[in-house]
């Protein structure tokens, strides 16, 4: 056998990247550090009065935000250590007023920290009141299909930047009409308008209908900024009941929409209503409770509502496209009444932080916590409470409902296979509020504070701030971090962790487009075992991604080691024939690449042509290629004439020569300094025996 030697190094350079990102794997964002919201109209009988709001900041660690209220004023909010929940209260407000407008009321909150935000709204003295959860910046959207309850909707957007250009796509049932800025629209209306940084568009009817059904559920929010959107009712009411309670809930862009939820089971005194919403054409949905189950079908921007029947049962619901699921609870003739955005099973935590919100009255409220996980996970929560196990037709389900005390605050599991959700309802006299709460930054979430990445052609330049990584894992251990595997550990730099490695290593894969080269890996922590200090597991794992654009990737040099022709093996009377190889940088084989050393960009495939140098009555095998480095066993290309793994791609043979082409950079070895072998044969072109033919042999020659 013949050998063709090949060498392949690579040429770095010092260019750094303008563009590079980091992205974490893991679940939806819930904390931040920067929210923006509004009050609403609390609307519930015919006396005057002024709305009262208050933040609750929940948070791990201490730190300091600034409040930027709807008046412009500014107010400093500290969050001492060894306090998991900051509350403040806004300055009272003229009572807000219904009807549709724009207004500059915007409440803006920026912390040096992770939190999670709730608010309270509450008329200060003839009482209604409603809570919710917000959602930090970076997690809201430009699009928006919007829920909303039954009764006196309200709909809230709240620009995040200036230039903010809205567009609503009303849709709304019966005759109901909607005045904005001296115009009446109904349902199929279209209205813009251009919101500067803080302003609020709310749409409401002017005045409360104590019965009228104006739901306005499927209408669209689009904006060329990112927006916050709140859905609601200043009065809403259950179906042949005239009491009501305003409620409120902000509405979750489609990325945090989910295919499998559990909705909380209601005592047998509420009256409830599960309201199930589709993003895409053909959602399948299913419902299982207890002992049956149904399934049904809805299209885009379309709803079908439920019913809570048995109302002391877990309902388990899953879908084949993304859904989002309202419901609404109420106690029948008791002014009270909440809605609820319910999360997906999959946006479960390990670690909640739960304000005990009150009003700044006498009447306060009573905590009831409804708690839900998985089958043989109750024993991982943190509560002293009974646990109950409910079994549905698809699902079981491990829940528990607590009246919880005050200094009720942080519930955690302390398996990370245990998460959990839980649903909070305050109840006061003659007034609710209700909500899905919000669980707290994951550790693996707040590692981008930590980690730093630099994306430079060539190499992965990676820096992690062991200070900063202490607050999510107190007790990291340096020696145990690595890139993807042991054979890349960082350099310590006092209290800096530094990954420098070329692309080419610690098992980077590369994918290649037309126009860019993305290059992915990991950084992770590993546990050991304390007596044979061998790894047994993960503690955690950061995913990290350059994305470079082709022009800008590296060079690589493919070198003619040996440049002497080798001679091939032969069959019968075939002698002294010589194989020559050639490199292209196309499918079409006319661009040669030239010169010394051959220079082939890092993210281009390498088209190799194997021919006989001589042209004479014979014909040219390429049996069989490997590839390797000085340090690694030899990885195939071509073997027994087939390609052998997915990067070598075939593309051809005449008697003349052979092609193939690989993709060197999706292989797993160091680009540095790389050896390419082939074996080939020469045979009578009248040679017919099974070792003179051409294609994927089964066998070796």
């Amino acid at each position: 056998m013949a050998s063709l030697l090949f060498k392949i190094a690579m040429a770095l350079k010092a260019l750094l990247l303008l563009a590079s990102f980091a992205t974490v794997a893991g679940k939806p964002m819930y904390s931040g550090k920067r929210f923006v919201a509004s009050l609403f109209p609390v609307f519930k009988t015919g006396y005057t009065d002024t709305d009262a709001g208050s933040l609750y900041i929940a948070h791990r660690v201490q730190g300091n935000c600034t409040v930027i209220n709807g008046d412009g004023k500014t107010y400093n909010i500290q969050l001492p250590p060894n306090v998991t929940v900051t509350h403040f209260d806004l300055p009272l407000m003229t009572e807000l007023i219904l009807g549709g407008y724009v207004q500059k009321r915007a409440i803006e909150l920026e912390c040096t920290v992770y939190v999670n935000l709730y608010i309270f709204n509450r008329r200060h003295t003839r009482r209604g009141s409603e809570a919710y959860p917000v959602l930090p910046v970076d997690s809201l959207s430009v699009r928006y299909l919007v829920p909303t309850v039954p009764h006196n909707p309200l709909l809230g957007v709240v620009a995040v930047s200036d230039n903010t250009n809205i567009t609503i796509q009303l849709k709304s049932i019966r005759d109901c009409t909607y005045t904005f800025n001296g115009t009446t629209y109904k349902h199929g209306s279209e209205f813009t308008a251009v919101l500067g940084k803080g302003d609020v568009l709310q749409i409401a009817s002017p005045i409360l209908h104590p019965l009228m059904d104006c739901d306005f559920t499927g209408s669209v929010v689009q904006s060329n900024n990112r927006v916050a959107v709140f859905t609601g009712s200043f009065a809403a009411n259950l179906e042949e009941d005239s009491t009501s309670d305003p409620v409120m809930s902000q509405v979750p862009p489609v990325e945090l929409w989910g295919t499998s939820f559990i909705v909380t089971p209601t005592t047998t005194k509420e009256r409830c209503l599960i309201r199930v919403f589709a993003f895409y054409n053909q959602t399948m949905f299913q419902r299982y409770i207890s002992y049956y189950e149904r399934t049904r079908v809805i299209d885009e921007g379309r709803w079908y509502d439920l019913d809570c029947y048995p109302s002391d049962s877990a309902q388990y619901i899953n879908s084949t496209k993304p859904i989002l699921i309202l419901q609404i609870y109420g106690e029948y003739r008791r002014y009270s009444v909440f809605s609820s955005i319910v999360t997906p099973t999959d946006h479960y935590g390990v670690e909640y932080i739960i304000p005990d919100i009150q009003a700044a009255d006498l009447n306060g409220f009573v905590r009831r916590m409804v708690i839900t996980t998985s089958s043989n996970c109750s024993s991982h929560i943190d509560v002293e409470a009974q646990w109950e196990s409910q079994l549905t037709t698809k699902h079981t389900i491990e829940l528990t409902t607590i009246w919880a005390p005050h200094n009720l605050t942080v519930i955690r599991s302390d398996s990370l296979k245990c998460p959990f959700g839980v649903h909070v309802t305050g109840m006061g006299n003659q007034e609710m509020f209700g909500f899905y709460t919000t669980r707290t930054m994951s550790q693996v979430e707040a590692l981008p504070d930590a980690v730093e990445l630099t994306c430079s052609v060539g190499a992965w330049y990676v820096t992690i701030d062991l200070h900063k990584l202490s607050s999510a894992y107190p007790v990291a251990v340096s020696k145990n971090i690595y890139m993807a595997n042991t054979y890349c550990p960082g350099v310590l730099y006092g209290d800096v962790l530094v990954f420098n490695f070329s692309y080419n290593d610690c098992n980077t894969l590369g994918k290649a487009s037309n126009t860019s080269m993305t290059f992915s890996n990991y950084l992770t922590e590993y546990e050991r075992d304390p007596e044979t200090n061998l790894l047994i597991s993960e503690r955690w794992r950061y995913n990290i991604e350059c994305d470079l654009p082709r022009r800008e990737t590296n060079v690589m040099n493919l070198v003619l080691v040996n440049p002497a022709v080798p001679k091939g093996e032969t069959s019968g009377s075939v002698k002294d024939h010589e194989a020559v190889i050639s490199f292209y940088s196309d499918g079409a084989y006319t661009k040669e690449i030239m010169g010394t050393p051959l220079k082939v960009d890092l993210g281009s495939s390498v088209y190799v042509q194997v021919e006989m140098r001589d042209v004479s009555e014979a014909k040219l095998l390429v049996d069989n290629c490997y590839i390797s480095d000085n340090n690694s066993t030899a990885l195939p290309l071509i073997q027994n004439r087939c390609a052998a793994n997915a990067v070598t791609h075939v593309l051809g043979h005449v008697d003349r020569f052979t092609r193939f082409f690989f993709e060197p950079y999706q292989l797993p070895i160091n680009h540095n300094n790389i050896h390419v072998t082939c074996g080939v044969t020469f045979c009578s072109v009248t040679d017919f025996s099974p070792r003179c033919q051409s294609g994927c042999q089964k066998t070796s020659q």
